[in-house]
């Protein structure tokens, strides 16, 4: 396969490197590819050698506190970037790859599949579904949801599992994890493996969910870390109001994903996934 790549600095395409390792991949970060800027974009067919196969767009805004307080950072990246990558492929008629997230659900359900209509609560999440739209415009694609993502390693992960760690490793003896809050852990590896199965056999264009198999509070998370790592810290179970001051941007109470559809996964358990993350990117620091 020969596919161009957004968004190279992220924790999600750490593992896209490895499971694509054998294929032809121009990578591309925000300095050689600004996805916001759309004369950047289309400017960028100058560049390339042959027309690729896919577009595998990973760019985006991650952070819910930065979306929040400056959404049109969010916009720009999310959903603009978005639309602008979606001409790109159309211009040289190639499917495109677009990865979303759970956030784009209201969270009031148990769980969500992939026909459960999207009714996002925060600005991250809204530019995320609006993203999500103008890929479906373009026939040629696949959206594939995450929940909870957790990859990279100390220097890439920007999400819960290694905030925890950087916690711990500063010396608090007393951590705090949220109850009532609950999604599906889900790693890197398993998400890049899955997508490089599915374009490998060229399965129906569509939606699919592709998050770590199981339902985990923040709580239930810590706890598998301290517990793998063999951490000597106490866990307080706490409510999401706790946070409130920190992490001000409304959250989803429920971020779980199921698929309901048929296609070759590498999703697995959100503690067997966890565990091979931890052992092979963090127990050699401790």
């Amino acid at each position: 396969m020969n596919c161009l790549v957004t968004g190279s600095a992220g924790m999600l395409c750490e593992g896209i490197k490895l499971a694509f390792k054998d294929d032809e991949m121009i990578y591309t970060d925000k300095k050689e590819l600004d996805v916001s800027n759309y004369e950047q974009v289309i400017g960028y067919m100058t560049k390339l050698n042959e027309i690729p196969d896919y577009i595998l767009h990973l760019a985006a805004e991650t952070d819910l506190e930065t979306c929040e307080a400056n959404p049109a950072q969010a916009y720009y990246t999310n959903t603009i970037g978005t639309i602008n990558m979606v001409r790109l492929a159309e211009i040289l008629k190639i499917p495109i790859i677009y990865m979303s997230t759970a956030g784009v659900f209201l969270g009031e359900k148990n769980y969500y599949t992939e026909d459960d209509e999207p009714n996002p609560i925060n600005h991250y999440g809204r530019s995320k579904y609006y993203g999500e739209l103008a890929v479906q415009r373009y026939p040629k694609h696949y959206i594939f949801r995450m929940s909870w993502a957790m990859g990279g390693g100390p220097e890439l992960d920007k999400k819960f599992v290694n905030k925890v760690i950087k916690i711990i490793r500063c010396g608090a003896k007393q951590i705090y994890g949220i109850k009532d809050i609950f999604g599906s852990p889900t790693y890197t590896h398993d998400v890049a493996n899955t997508i490089h199965a599915c374009l490998t056999e060229k399965i129906h264009y569509g939606i699919y969910h592709v998050s770590g198999i199981g339902r985990a509070s923040r709580y239930d998370v810590a706890e598998e870390i301290i517990k793998i790592l063999g951490f000597d810290v106490e866990l307080t179970a706490v409510d999401n109001g706790y946070f409130n001051k920190a992490f001000p941007c409304t959250r989803s109470h429920n971020e779980v994903l199921l698929s309901t559809k048929k296609y070759p996964s590498k999703m697995r358990d959100w503690r067997i996934s966890l565990r091979e993350y931890l052992e092979e990117y963090y127990k050699c620091l401790f």
